[in-house]
């Protein structure tokens, strides 16, 4: 349950302005090379210790063995605790990850900010860290860890790191090369060298995804846009009105769904196939969107059957948009076109809803 605002915004508050990221950096992976093998994320290899101490908190020595979880994201025995300035948010509009449910949060070191200068091009302080937990019924399966490690922006100032939880769910292990049906699921590890196809496509310039205005622009999250103004975590004040998307309930639903799954490859200043579905703030109209401009009614150089179009008003399957959602094990033709093995159902009755409701 949501804790009360002000309550959730004292604590928060507490958490940001204490110490964090004092563990030591892993250098920038090379997407462009193979990282290789696997390291024991507790092993001096890793270059970190991911052990309590690193949290700035006492575990007690009677508790059991320490977390070796994630560096920096828990404080007790049991990996259920964040350590101190680790700050829990979910995002307006979800990413399909093969129905995993995920759990993420952030942290920045002390007397930092983010630059908001750009509202819809975030740059974040050296230091920040962003964790995504990818879970099944319950069980932990992978931690997916960024860290800002130099001044700028882009592929070359992150590390991005990849943990996969054992069964005990108290230790993990650093995957450099992706893994397969984690713990005897579905869930597959991508290889750290796929992450810039998603985070250095274009949507947002600073690698960072679902933490941004458009993401944050809602009441459904412990941190949310207005608590990040609050805690002055902003160079400059985003009101949640000029993030809000336009739109009836099904447009926005729609457009919200395009920006998360969609964007971060076709956005940016050079979306891919000159279609942009990436969402901007300031957006007055759903008329004014990429995703009409640049899909409705416009040719697709791919084409399946009678679906000729990106977007035929009231017709989904004539939409080549819709039909490759619907497909998977077919390489660049289906989409997304990695990372994930099946079809999104209620992403496809979103759309399929949104298209059909253009042509009335």
């Amino acid at each position: 349950m949501r804790p009360n605002t002000a309550l959730a915004l004292a604590v928060a508050l507490a958490l940001a302005l204490a110490a964090c990221g004092d563990d030591d950096v892993a250098p920038p992976v090379d997407a462009g090379t193979d990282a290789g093998g696997e390291v024991d994320a507790g092993s001096p290899d890793a270059g970190m210790d991911a052990g309590p101490e690193d949290a700035g908190t006492d575990a007690g020595t009677d508790a059991g063995p320490p977390c070796d979880g994630p560096p920096g994201l828990y404080a007790d025995p049991g990996c259920s605790v964040l350590a101190a300035g680790v700050l829990p948010y979910n995002p307006q509009f979800w990413l399909w990850s093969d129905d995993t449910d995920k759990d993420r949060f952030i942290a920045f070191p002390e007397d930092t900010i983010i630059d908001t200068r750009d509202p819809d091009s975030w740059v974040f302080p050296v230091g920040t860290r962003i964790w995504k937990n990818f879970s099944l019924e319950g069980t932990k399966l992978e931690t997916r860890l960024f860290e800002k490690v130099r001044e700028g922006v882009g592929i070359a100032t992150w590390s991005m790191r990849t943990f996969m939880w054992d069964e005990s769910q108290v230790v993990v292990t650093e995957v450099m090369d992706g893994a397969t049906d984690v713990l005897g699921t579905y869930h597959d590890i991508p290889p750290i060298a796929a992450c810039p196809r998603c985070h250095a496509g274009g949507g947002s310039p600073d690698m960072v995804l679902g933490f941004g205005a458009i993401q944050l622009a809602h009441g459904d999250t412990e941190t949310s846009l207005a608590d990040l103004d609050a805690l002055g975590l902003l160079s400059n004040a985003i009101p949640e009105g000029m993030a809000a998307v336009p739109g009836d309930a099904v447009e926005r639903e729609a457009l919200g769904y395009l920006h998360s799954n969609c964007g971060p490859c076709h956005g940016g200043l050079e979306p891919a196939a000159g279609m942009n579905l990436w969402l901007d703030t300031g957006l007055a109209t759903v008329e004014a969107s990429g995703a009409y401009t640049t899909a409705v009614d416009q040719p697709s150089a791919w084409v399946m059957d009678t679906a000729t179009v990106r977007v035929r008003p009231g017709n989904p399957e004539g939409s080549t948009l819709f039909r490759r959602m619907g497909l998977r094990d077919m390489g660049v033709q289906q989409m997304p076109p990695l990372a994930s093995d099946m079809v999104d159902p209620e992403g496809r009755e979103i759309i399929e809803t949104w298209i059909t409701a253009l042509g009335e």
